[in-house]
């Protein structure tokens, strides 16, 4: 509980913006600004990863192998893709935070280590996994529909890889955590507006849920975050003057 109260307080301090900083304009010692071939990574990785998971394939998640058996190479193409964009979307968010101080930065930068390493193995298993298994047991005439069924079944409800199981609870959490925490960070000590980090800690929430409409509309809120935060970083705003603090 005491650990729990630490960093509990940890993030209250850092949401606590320095008086010099009240306003919507960067403060002082604020992070250089991205280049261009920065930017492209910021917005063209997420973009790319929600234009991927449009291709998802549904279902309810209660009978997979039905879901899955006439659309095998598309299950498998999607998440072999995952496998792409999970350690470059860690990329972006570290490029996200590039120069930024304080508690907030450094736990969402820790927190997407487990992000990389358990989401990548859930979706390896639950995703590649279950792909190359459906696939297998189509070839298998003698196997019997409902054990096929079974089978598939069983394997994706395994409490490690699981909707609700070890490797995508750890993996998911990393991200949630490493979403919020960002936010937090860039509002805290880089003049981010509050929406940037409303919008990256609502996107990570979405995302770890990433079959669409969740998936893209999450990714889609980390872009307009990013859009945000760098318009908040423009020479014109670092210019103007800041808003004066309002009398309590």
């Amino acid at each position: 509980m005491c650990a729990v109260r630490c960093v509990g307080l940890a993030f209250a301090t850092d949401m606590v913006r320095p008086a010099h900083a009240v306003g919507f304009g960067p403060v002082a010692g604020q992070p250089r600004g991205f280049r261009p071939g920065e930017l492209a990574v910021l917005i063209g990785v997420p973009l790319l990863w929600a234009i991927l998971l449009l291709f998802h394939p549904g279902g309810s998640g209660d009978e997979i192998y039905l879901d899955a058996q006439d659309n095998v190479t598309r299950f498998l193409v999607v998440h072999i893709g995952l496998m792409l964009f999970i350690p470059l979307m860690a990329v972006v968010v570290y490029l996200l935070l590039r120069g930024v101080d304080g508690t907030a930065a450094w736990v969402s930068r820790i927190a997407l280590v487990p992000f990389v390493v358990f989401y990548s193995a859930w979706e390896a298993l639950q995703g590649i996994g279950v792909g190359i298994l459906v696939n297998e047991l189509k070839g298998l005439p003698q196997a019997q529909p409902a054990l096929r069924e079974d089978l598939v079944q069983d394997f994706a409800e395994h409490p490690l890889i699981g909707p609700f199981g070890v490797f995508g609870s750890i993996g998911s959490l990393g991200l949630i955590v490493a979403m919020i925490a960002a936010g937090v960070a860039l509002y805290r000590h880089a003049g981010a507006p509050v929406s940037v980090a409303v919008l990256l800690g609502i996107s990570g929430l979405l995302i770890t849920a990433h079959p669409p409409p969740y998936g893209p509309t999450g990714l889609a809120l980390f872009i307009v975050a990013v859009v945000l935060y760098v318009r908040s970083q423009s020479p014109d705003r670092a210019t103007a003057p800041l808003r004066q603090p309002r009398s309590a």
